[in-house]
């Protein structure tokens, strides 16, 4: 399981407390939600070099979480662009990426920073255009689905015509009263998602679970 974070306080403050869950790999994040200065990555940035997993990260252009957009840019764009260069050939960083109402710029910036050819890009629901999927494809990138994606017209023709070896299950744990908040809850919504997948693909839940198992082991292992 990878877990990720919002910013950077968060991601030291439940360092220590997973240390004994060696099935469990913490990212270090800064969700675009949380970026407000120029300065925002720099706590983020020092962490890298000793961490390979970087996460959530990205861009967000919806109407009441663009007010920060200049802002968010310059953090996204400058934490992957640290990302690349601090991501190890044998084990390359593994960045998980939110991007809302702007997959072609958050695209851009993997490209052209360097972060798309030097890390595992993994696109966290993602509902960008064909087009966009198809470039985010070739581009290397990997994309997680759950419950809430798969609620989608789009999500689950996404999950219909993805290449198998780019699958990836997520729960998206936003804070809110409908929201899993135990470890059963986690492996219910889990299991939804992978039958989901499943009936998407016109193939079976378990040889689902295989394919994102491997896939999964393949990034974490």
């Amino acid at each position: 399981m990878l877990a990720v974070t919002v910013n950077p306080e968060e991601y030291l403050h439940t360092r220590e407390s997973l240390e004994v869950w060696s099935n469990v790999a913490l990212a270090a994040g800064l969700h675009p939600w949380w970026v407000r200065e120029a300065r925002d990555p720099d706590a983020l940035c020092e962490l890298l070099p000793e961490t390979r997993f970087v996460g959530e990260i990205g861009l967000d252009a919806a109407p009441r979480h663009a007010a920060n957009w200049d802002a968010q840019l310059r953090a996204f764009e400058r934490i992957c662009d640290c990302c690349a260069k601090t991501s190890a050939p044998t084990a390359p960083k593994v960045l998980s990426i939110h991007a809302v109402r702007c997959t072609g710029t958050v695209l851009d910036v993997l490209e052209h920073t360097g972060a798309a050819e030097a890390c595992y890009c993994i696109l966290h629901w993602f509902s960008g255009s064909p087009d966009e999927l198809w470039r985010a494809v070739h581009l290397g990138c990997r994309f997680s689905l759950g419950e809430r994606s798969l609620a989608t017209r789009r999500g689950r023709e996404y999950a219909r015509i993805l290449p198998a070896e780019l699958l990836l299950t997520e729960t998206d744990l936003p804070e809110g009263k409908h929201s899993p908040s135990t470890a059963e809850d986690i492996v219910n919504s889990l299991e939804r998602t992978v039958a989901g997948i499943g009936a998407a693909r016109n193939t079976t839940a378990e040889a689902v679970q295989h394919q994102v198992t491997v896939n999964a082991m393949a990034l974490l292992g």
